[in-house]
């Protein structure tokens, strides 16, 4: 009996097996994780890719936005430009959070050793919309928190400045002061990864 055929009125339906059901299972959660992470391609043009709502990896690099702490304590864009994909960021015990700048002034030093692993879709943003004037949803993490852009554009704003994200961006958010803003009119999803410390 093929999967297409369906039971006549005398007939007892044939519910499929558990091996069927796993491979049901898995082909559905694929498709599910593809749908969810976007298409990763290689291609010259990023920005191009990135408009058409894809994650792109030109020449194996990816956009990745640090923030740190200035001498005033104030959140800031420590860097901002492209890194080798498979070297994004590291930690390290003595600093969890790692190391965004040499005059960072001391900050979290211990990792507690629970994480957390999420997606959130950040809703269009309404009146008042959050600025770095206004400081509406304005919130610190627990530690450091890995964001990737799954889709469309944000404009991610720290205690001193802000700038626009989009789909294959990666924000290194560092227990900083920080907020997003969603000027689309449509939720923009981003894959989370949380290491907390304190």
């Amino acid at each position: 009996m093929n999967d297409d055929h369906r039971p006549t009125d005398n007939e007892e339906p044939v519910l499929p097996g558990r091996r069927a059901m796993l491979g049901y299972s898995a082909a559905g959660g694929l498709t599910v994780a593809a749908s969810l992470l976007g298409v990763l391609t290689s291609s010259r043009d990023a920005e191009a890719g990135q408009s058409a709502g894809k994650m792109t990896l030109p020449n194996g690099k990816m956009r990745r936005i640090v923030t740190a702490h200035n001498a005033e304590g104030k959140s800031y864009i420590a860097s901002d430009g492209a890194v080798d994909a498979n070297d994004l960021w590291k930690g390290t015990p003595e600093r969890p959070l790692g190391v965004a700048s040499e005059q960072e002034p001391p900050g979290i030093r211990h990792a507690t050793g629970q994480s957390r692993c999420f997606v959130a879709a950040i809703q269009p943003s309404k009146e008042p919309k959050p600025t770095t004037a206004n400081r509406v949803g304005y919130h610190r993490g627990n530690g450091v928190s890995h964001c990737l852009i799954l889709d469309g554009e944000l404009v991610f704003m720290v205690d001193t400045q802000e700038t626009i994200v989009r789909a294959g961006d990666l924000i290194v958010e560092r227990n900083t002061l920080h907020s997003w803003r969603n000027d689309s009119t449509q939720p923009v999803s981003m894959f989370i990864v949380t290491v907390n410390a304190d």
